[in-house]
């Protein structure tokens, strides 16, 4: 038996020897096989996520048809999105995802030709229009494929290319505080629109944040300093901790069971109720850190805005509303916030856990929602002015620090420093 499976296997090798032997073909730039086009971005993965932010109106892919070696002759290759392929990806993968409907999708070309002599088509574009009309965070099924080839086979595996096309309702902008920090001129001394956050019986500042470093001094985050800041970072404190001080002191105690991670998304909120004298922190819709006597009997009012003439920590001078910055010369870059934030509000009350969970990443209607005072959503994704989203005009401003005696403009600091791209926060749900 052993001899007989020997002899077979001889004789098929033989075989295959005289077959190539008898083949005058040159196969120094090409396959014995069957040349085959194929897809050139479905040759890695023949899927793609394609997630972008709630606000884009338009985005656009290219792609090139390839051969696997240079035919004597032309190739035309025909392409085409056919939604029909939408059911053996479901049933593949066990999903439900609806086809992308057609108005929401255009080829620049639906037919190449690769020249004899040639690996490459020119390049195609699939444009993706009318993306703000998607429902928020539904998928929809894109599936561009090669329909026919003249001359050549088709290369199975790499065909067809499926993009997964999900308007996401997670943050998909927000700014790079490093080397600036922004200013709400309406919250300055004397200003008319500064009312709003002042005389204050309760107040939350909350907001959406990625550290990038930690500092090895206070990292401010917003507010103000030594009034009501919320802060990463004392000294004889850990560095990577939540704190704030208030008039009152401040608060909370120190902890390395607390600290905050470079590199992740936290929604953070700082909640101050004066009569109670409750102040807390709340770090991804959980609260953190609680006191009940934060605070004194002749404290009964806070202000963010103008303030009396003879207050300290009025507005108009070093102490006032910034984020990404505390006091200080603006030569002075101690105290900076090295990261990205978004989503940043302040409230005339001191918002529940259930209250911060619900409008975590975005507040409905802001100008009508009882005790929103100021929103930033920080989702402009280009210049340097940020809008109120309460329609009270407290638009925030982006200014950079001074640098070796050199004011160095805002202008300096591109649109893709101050506002990277790519960005998405990952999104918590609760039981």
């Amino acid at each position: 038996m052993k001899r007989n499976r020997l002899y077979h296997c001889i004789a098929a090798v033989a075989l295959l020897m005289a077959a190539t032997a008898c083949d005058n073909e040159d196969y120094s730039e090409k396959s014995p096989f069957d040349n085959s086009a194929y897809l050139d971005i479905a040759a890695s993965s023949t899927s793609e996520t394609f997630t972008f932010n709630r606000k884009v109106t338009s985005q656009a892919k290219t792609f090139t048809v390839k051969l696997a070696y240079p035919a004597g002759h032309d190739v035309t290759v025909d392409l085409a999105v056919d939604p029909a392929l939408i059911d053996t990806y479901n049933a593949k993968n066990d999903t439900r995802y609806e086809a992308l409907t057609a108005d929401h999708y255009s080829l620049s070309t639906d037919r190449v030709t690769i020249r004899a002599g040639r690996t490459t088509s020119e390049k195609v574009t699939i444009n993706f229009t009318g993306l703000d009309q998607l429902d928020i965070d539904a998928t929809y099924l894109c599936p561009l494929t090669i329909g026919g080839a003249q001359g050549v086979d088709i290369m199975g595996g790499s065909r067809t290319m499926y993009w997964l096309v999900r308007r996401s309702s997670a943050i998909t902008t927000a700014i790079n505080l490093k080397d600036v920090y922004v200013a709400v001129p309406g919250f300055d001394k004397g200003s008319p629109t500064a009312d709003v956050v002042n005389n204050l019986s309760a107040v939350t500042m909350e907001c959406i944040v990625r550290v990038g470093a930690f500092q090895s001094e206070i990292s401010s985050i917003m507010g103000i300093e030594q009034y009501f800041m919320m802060r990463i970072g004392d000294a004889s404190f850990p560095n990577q901790q939540l704190q704030t001080q208030t008039t009152f002191g401040k608060f909370p105690d120190a902890s390395k069971q607390k600290l905050l991670q470079a590199g992740r998304w936290y929604h953070v909120a700082l909640t101050w109720d004066i009569p109670s004298q409750t102040i807390c922190f709340y770090v991804d819709g959980e609260l953190q850190s609680i006191s009940t006597a934060h605070g004194k009997s002749d404290l009964t009012s806070i202000s963010l805005g103008d303030k009396a003439a003879d207050d300290e920590f009025g507005n108009g001078g070093d102490f006032n509303f910034y984020f990404g910055r505390s006091y200080g010369d603006s030569h002075d870059r101690s105290r900076m916030f090295d990261g990205e934030l978004c989503e940043a509000r302040i409230w005339s009350v001191a918002r529940t856990q259930d209250e911060l969970r619900a409008t975590m990443y975005d507040v409905p209607d802001p100008a009508n929602q009882p005790g929103l005072c100021a929103y930033w959503k920080f989702d402009e994704g280009t210049g340097t002015v940020i809008e109120d989203k309460t329609g009270r005009g407290n638009n925030a401003r982006v200014i950079p620090y001074w640098t070796d005696g050199q004011h160095t403009t805002a202008c300096s600091k591109t649109d893709a420093q101050l506002w990277p791209s790519g960005i998405e926060v990952p999104k918590l749900s609760w039981d």
